[in-house]
């Protein structure tokens, strides 16, 4: 068995990168950490496509080690809309934890997010009781989860 050290990235392969970076940066809040251009024989054969090229991004959480690798790629393929549901299998949504739910609820929402729901605080199982969390998309249809951890389970 391997043992994994530590979680680096989750990779979004994006349709328009500015409009994609953007709202990472500007209505999530993440950092831009280098953006560059990627069309390399070694990326190219890494990513299993002959002729890849690539512009893309590294955008982090400011004070925290994980980011996501933002991928606009030259050769554009058309998303299948319904693997943009919560229970499709694979690969479904990525969480971030914000210390009050609501007030982020509230200003998202005036920024012009639909939201799946208003903020749902979970009363069971009783393992997570308290735990409240919320669903939305960004502009691609990529389903985000904003949570809040109650007190006790920090």
């Amino acid at each position: 068995m391997i043992k994994v050290n530590k979680f680096r990235h989750i990779a979004i392969v994006v349709n328009d990168y500015e409009k994609m970076v953007d709202f990472y940066s500007n209505t999530l809040g993440f950092e831009v950490i280098r953006e560059f251009e990627i069309a390399s024989e070694d990326f190219r054969k890494g990513v299993g496509i002959s002729d890849a090229k690539a512009r893309g991004a590294h955008l982090s959480i400011p004070g925290n080690g994980v980011e996501i690798e933002m991928f606009e790629y030259n050769q554009k393929v058309d998303r299948i809309k319904e693997l943009s549901i919560a229970d499709y299998p694979g690969f479904r949504h990525i969480a971030f934890y914000v210390e009050n739910l609501e007030d982020t609820y509230r200003g998202l929402k005036e920024t012009g997010i639909e939201f799946f729901s208003e903020p749902i605080i979970v009363k069971e199982p009783q393992s997570v009781a308290g735990f409240r969390f919320i669903y939305f998309k960004d502009p691609e249809g990529n389903i985000i989860e904003l949570n809040q951890l109650p007190d006790n389970k920090l």
